[in-house]
């Protein structure tokens, strides 16, 4: 029976990835039948009924499920069994159906138990699930799960379980509705004749600047993106200039220039375009965890700085979600004051001190 546990998990994670939510807990009720009597085969029919609490804050989210067995067995009456399990949802930003795996430890209480047949022992189990996206926060789970009791060699040392159930949100926020852009309109220019070709007696490509001068030359060598590293070592050829990227070329920290009013967590329209080609450049790039930072300047005290740096990280990472990020990849930190880039003796360094950074990491490895 462990084995199964096992294949099923790893199974699990050859599915594909999580539809974007934006829900930091929720609740859920399942009823489903539980077969006990697995040596000679599945029986499913003893019903059950569960209640599960999930926080969705984090990428291995936590679940806390209590369940409820009635059971057609001479051995036994009824079972009562608490968990704490682990579940990991696969990104999928095209379908509103996310498939998800869970492994975890829990307990089980056997009423009428008969001692040396069927008792009440830990164990362990593992599943695999979909989740289906309602309207409202609302979503449908159809689960499936394997179980085996720790310490029992007897008939009631392995499980199955089939669930079918409905959770909903405690604290939904249904995301804001974009603002449509105006395009400008612009004149028809033709272009300039090419200009004729330089013969050079060097071997090595010098990539000079683009008209605006946003992306300066960093190395002689060849460097399409610009951020410095060479394009023969280059894992993240279309990483933005200007990026912190490590030796791979591949960004850790981007400074998102978003800046803010004081004592305001409120995102400036003219800030959208830059949180737009952010989560463009994310979705584009799925190998990276983000952590959204929040800063301030000096004015306030030191809590209230905290709590208004972290109120404007939260504000960019819901935006973020909202353009199609999944909430598995991201976190959100406030650093309140502590981390200065400029004096906050003037309008203009307090301004810039108002804003906010991303740092990337890469868990799972490069592309």
């Amino acid at each position: 029976m462990l084995r199964k546990i096992v294949v099923v998990t790893v199974c699990s994670l050859s599915l594909s990835s999580a539809n974007p939510r934006s829900i930091e807990t929720e609740i859920g009720i399942n009823i489903g039948m539980n077969s006990t009597k697995n040596d000679n085969g599945y029986n499913f029919e003893n019903p059950r009924v569960g209640v599960t609490y999930q926080n969705n804050m984090y990428v291995i989210m936590p679940r806390v499920d209590v369940e409820y067995v009635k059971l057609k067995d001479d051995s036994a009456n009824e079972l009562l069994k608490g968990s704490i399990n682990a579940v990991y949802e696969y990104e999928n930003k095209a379908y509103y159906t996310v498939p998800y795996a869970l492994a975890g430890v829990g307990y089980e209480y056997v009423m009428g138990a008969t001692e040396n047949v069927f008792e009440s022992h830990p164990f362990v189990q593992a599943g695999v699930g979909v989740r289906v996206d309602l309207d409202k926060g609302y979503k449908a789970r159809i689960e499936g799960k394997l179980l085996q009791v720790v310490g029992s060699s007897n008939h009631e040392g392995n499980e199955a379980m089939v669930t079918a159930g409905l959770s909903f949100p405690f604290n939904y926020v249904k995301p804001p509705k974009k603002k449509p852009v105006p395009l400008p309109v612009q004149k028809y220019v033709a272009p300039p004749p090419p200009p004729a070709p330089i013969i050079k007696e060097t071997s090595k490509i010098i990539y000079v600047n683009n008209s605006n001068n946003e992306c300066s030359i960093k190395i002689s060598l060849p460097d399409l993106d610009r951020d410095g590293i060479e394009d023969s070592v280059d894992q993240c050829p279309a990483t933005p200039c200007n990026f912190t990227v490590d030796n791979y070329g591949c960004p850790v920290k981007a400074r998102l220039e978003i800046h803010f009013e004081t004592s305001s967590a409120n995102i400036r329209d003219y800030s959208m375009t830059k949180i737009q080609n952010f989560a463009d450049f994310l979705i584009q790039h799925p190998g990276s965890m983000v952590k959204i930072v929040g800063h301030t300047d000096s004015r306030g005290t030191n809590v209230a700085n905290y709590t208004l740096s972290y109120r404007r990280a939260k504000a960019v990472l819901e935006e973020l979600i909202r353009l199609g990020v999944s909430p598995s990849r991201l976190t959100s930190v406030g650093k309140g004051e502590s981390m200065a880039i400029a004096s906050n003796k003037t309008a203009s360094g307090r301004a810039k001190n108002r804003r906010i950074e991303a740092e990337l990491t890469y868990p799972k490895g490069r592309n």
